[in-house]
């Protein structure tokens, strides 16, 4: 029943520049909720309600929060297009409440954590592959920076005589390029 809209609201997501990540995350949700209102028997989108849309969030296949917070956007996505469309006369998902997500606290390797892996990658240092393996960790261990925007550093990213390096990192306002002074014992 739902499958030929859900087909045209990812057309309309593609065509309204929706990155390739929401576009996968969105397909993945509303054919799950597909499969959940086959389950219930509903034979149209008018017949969908309120508590059918809260079932699927909070019951359907005991999520995570995190999968109940992807199902609450898709479905306030999807709904808006049928609005949008005419196929509903009101967006009955803004009304769904987003999970509360605890926020993780962040774990720290102790001194004698971070020797012991140290001394593990200066013994590894016999290529430059095992070279480049330590400087990754004593940019970890020493600037503090998270994996993904040590993996993201490029050769001209580095300025050895001004002791100064480049990252991009992921922040509110998109990419961030920060500066970060280099130790001398990296350079």
């Amino acid at each position: 029943m739902l499958q030929n809209n859900i087909t045209n609201f990812l057309q309309y997501c593609k065509n309204s520049n929706f990155s390739e990540r929401s576009v996968e995350s969105l397909t993945f949700r509303l054919n799950e909720f597909n499969k959940f209102i086959k389950s219930q028997n509903i034979s149209s989108i008018q017949k969908i309600n309120y508590q059918h849309l809260l079932q699927f969030v909070a019951d359907y296949n005991n999520p995570s929060d995190h999968v109940k917070k992807a199902r609450v956007w898709s479905l306030h996505q999807f709904f808006h297009y049928l609005k949008l469309k005419q196929l509903i006369h009101k967006n009955i998902a803004l009304e769904l409440p987003y999970p509360k997500i605890e926020k993780k606290i962040a774990q720290f390797l102790t001194e004698d954590e971070f020797i012991r892996i140290l001394n593990h990658f200066t013994h590894q240092t016999t290529d430059s592959h095992g070279l480049r393996n330590l400087i990754m960790i004593m940019i970890m261990g020493l600037l503090g920076l998270r994996t993904a925007a040590i993996v993201a550093i490029n050769i001209k990213d580095v300025d050895l005589a001004e002791s100064r390096l480049w990252i991009h990192e992921k922040g509110y306002q998109g990419h961030v390029k920060k500066v970060i002074p280099i130790p001398q014992i990296l350079c």
